[in-house]
């Protein structure tokens, strides 16, 4: 018997479906030779300190840092212990010959399969399921495919280091940093160095200074020419730093006088489709064009993928696809549903089949990752939402695009001679939109020039001459730089290299960042929920605890260079070239040097504020906070959630009003807020499983509510 194991139920449907296991079961698919059962994501966890070491029970001392196990140990996530149950006891089953790991086709899911396996000692073996699409087509595919798991070792290793060394530096740096500032203080190790460029990005602005630039004119018939400033080591602007330049500059040419043509420069530009996306550039894409968070981005696309089937895999870094592929793309187009003028649509269909073949900028199997970049698959998009069908059409339309011709633009750059004094005008017209035709032409993309659109130019010749009656001195202001937009700040995590002032370093992490495609939206959403951005609008903000953890770390901790360079090993882990005990050794002894610098350290200045005396008064009857004492916890309009009258202090506490779908009442939120921190037993919660069970909720130093169980 062939026990086949998904990430989802969802997944599991589908695959027991092709397979045609239609007996559904207690957490499984039967069939005449196969099982599907399923995980409900993280069936198996990382522990919590004390279960590695019953030293690290109770408070949080400065004695029981740094944490370093000596030995790693999984265990069951609580809320779905029924599932894991049911997937240990087929694992181990006497009629399993025969084990097929069909989680997710990367990183994440590897190490979902390898937990529960390990966890439930189950020594059968074992073939991995890789699929990009979960079409029916491809599910039959993949199964004629299944390769040895061992051929993904590496890639489990590297994944299990990750979860390791982020366990490390969570567990170690949060305590310490809470214990120095009395108040919960979680660092991350990509967590942190994100949020420190939203805080240095608020601090650019704040301490922006207004200042100007200047630029002379000459207005002549049907265009402008503007004096160049020539600068040292052979750069050329138009731009002056100086106003009395300007007006120097403009005293030195009597009036009315004569424009010169003394050169007309006539080039073309190509400008190649986009590339196609993965996650960072859809996100991006989604947020700019429809305002998707970057977290809800993921949630479509990966709705698309599971549920839709009309993507591909989304959770990938590639932006290119594979030689093996390229035979398929036209049926692909032709199955599209795009509302696109048929003639495009069959000019693109008339190229795939016909050619010119796509370049490597679409086309290269050496630029592949796990997964090829997202891509639309033939199924129908007829049960779309609008949110989804927005997402959809962005991919689709990239797809199309890719199979368009360039666009061709003619670049006229005029040399100009007034009175000796050296100008330039410059001029663009768009001879063929070619692929930006999908996007609106070339209003959709024009050519630029200090931030304003280039315009086309008069017919000029060298030698011509053009009456000078005015100079116009302009004066132009500085911008500050903008906060981050979600598309902006996953920009600025995929090339956190860049911002590394150590040039060896920087050349050795080029392309590296801060987190994973698969993790930016989380880490982003993570900062939020943890009181340390706030987003207003479509913009980031730190607030004030935030930006005091940032004032309080260490340069190492919130720089990207250190975690950029860790990603680099875990890649060098997945790739088989560096060693996982190497590295999870490289962290534990940064850890026994760094953790004593920090219980030693200054604290933080106090982070929520308190309200004067006889300023605040709690109502009699209402919930007083327990985390700053100086608000009411109340629902929120939105009746999702409890959280603290005293945000604008600085308050982050929060209680969700729906616990395992569990709507809980004013009286238990009270009880979680009272010094008891806990609640009777309530009944009737509802696991990820589907399955009820009963606990008590209790709310921890930490500010955060947990199950606790009769004994």
């Amino acid at each position: 018997m062939r026990v086949v194991v998904a990430e989802k139920p969802s997944v599991a449907r589908d695959i027991a479906r092709v397979l045609g296991c239609d007996k559904k079961e207690n957490g499984f698919f039967s069939g005449p030779d196969v099982i599907v059962t399923y995980a409900i994501g993280h069936l198996v966890n990382l522990p919590m300190p004390e279960t590695l070491n019953p030293a690290w029970a109770g408070g949080w001392t400065a004695a029981k840092l740094p944490m370093i196990p000596t030995a790693w140990q999984y265990v069951p996530n609580p809320q779905t212990a029924d599932q894991f149950a049911v997937v240990k006891k087929l694992l181990n089953a006497k009629t399993t010959t025969e084990v097929v790991n069909a989680a997710d086709a990367g990183r994440e899911g590897e190490a979902i399969f390898r937990r529960i396996y390990t966890l439930a000692g189950c020594k059968k073996p074992v073939l991995r399921f890789w699929a990009s699409s979960l079409t029916e087509e491809a599910i039959r595919d993949a199964f004629q495919r299944l390769r040895p798991s061992t051929d993904y070792d590496a890639l489990g290793d590297s994944a299990q280091t990750r979860a390791e060394i982020d366990w490390l530096w969570g567990m170690n740096y949060t305590r310490a940093y809470t214990i120095t500032n009395g108040t919960l203080s979680t660092v991350g190790r990509v967590q942190t160095p994100t949020l420190a460029l939203i805080v240095r990005r608020e601090e650019q602005i704040t301490g922006f200074v207004k200042s100007y630039f200047y630029q002379l004119h000459a207005p002549l018939p049907g265009f402008v020419a503007k004096a160049l400033n020539f600068l040292e080591g052979g750069k050329i602007t138009f731009d002056f730093e100086e106003k009395t330049e300007v007006e120097a500059l403009q005293k030195a040419i009597p009036l009315p006088n004569e424009a010169l043509i003394e050169s007309v420069d006539v080039k073309q530009s190509r400008r190649l489709p986009q590339q196609l996306h993965n996650l960072g550039a859809l996100q991006k894409d989604a947020n700019k064009r429809h305002g998707y968070t970057a977290s809800r981005t993921l949630e479509i696309a990966q709705a698309l993928y599971e549920n839709h089937k009309v993507l591909t895999y989304p959770r990938t870094s590639s932006r290119h696809i594979g030689t093996d592929m390229v035979p398929g793309l036209a049926s692909t187009l032709k199955a599209l549903s795009l509302k696109i003028d048929p003639r495009i649509m069959e000019e693109a269909i008339d190229r795939a089949e016909h050619g010119p073949p796509l370049g490597k900028n679409y086309v290269d199997d050496a630029k592949l990752s796990d997964h090829h970049a997202i891509i639309p698959t033939r199924s129908s998009t007829a049960r779309l939402s609008q949110d989804e069908r927005n997402v959809y059409i962005l991919v689709a339309t990239r797809f199309v695009s890719i199979f368009l011709p360039e666009k061709r633009t003619e670049e006229t750059k005029v040399g100009i001679d007034i009175a000796g004094k050296k100008f330039q005008a410059n001029g663009a017209r768009v001879l063929d939109p070619g692929w930006t035709i999908l996007y609106g032409g070339a209003a959709a993309e024009p050519d630029r020039e200090d931030g304003e659109p280039v315009g086309t130019l008069p017919p000029l010749k060298k030698g011509e001459r053009y009456p000078v009656e005015q100079l116009d001195l302009v004066t132009k202001e500085r911008k500050p730089p903008t906060r981050y937009t979600d598309a902006t700040l996953i920009a600025a995590m995929e090339t956190a290299g860049k911002a590394i002032d150590d040039d060896e370093l920087r050349a050795i992490l080029r392309g590296k960042g801060l987190g994973t495609e698969s993790t930016r939206a989380a880490i982003i959403q993570r900062l939020e929920q943890s009181g340390y951005i706030l987003r207003e609008g479509k913009f980031f903000y730190p607030t004030p605890k935030g930006t005091a953890l940032i004032g309080q770390v260490s340069e190492r901790i919130s720089s990207p260079s250190l975690t950029a360079a860790m990603e680099e090993k875990l890649a060098g882990i997945e790739r088989g070239e560096y060693n996982a005990t190497e590295l999870r050794e490289e962290i534990e002894e940064y850890l026994r040097e760094d953790i004593p610098v920090v219980l030693a350290s200054t604290p933080a200045p106090r982070i929520v504020a308190k309200a004067p005396a006889g300023e605040f008064k709690v109502a009699e009857g209402a919930i007083l906070c327990p985390r700053c004492a100086n608000g009411e916890v109340k629902l929120k309009s939105n009746q999702k959630l409890y959280e603290c009258t005293n945000s604008g202090g600085g308050c982050d506490f929060v209680i969700w009003a729906e616990v395992a779908k569990k709507k809980l009442s004013e009286s238990q939120v009270k009880a979680l807020c009272s010094k008891k921190a806990r609640t009777a037993l309530i009944k009737g919660f509802v696991s990820k499983a589907g399955k009820k069970f009963d606990a008590y909720l209790v709310l921890d130093a930490n500010g955060k509510v947990t199950f606790e169980f009769e004994r």
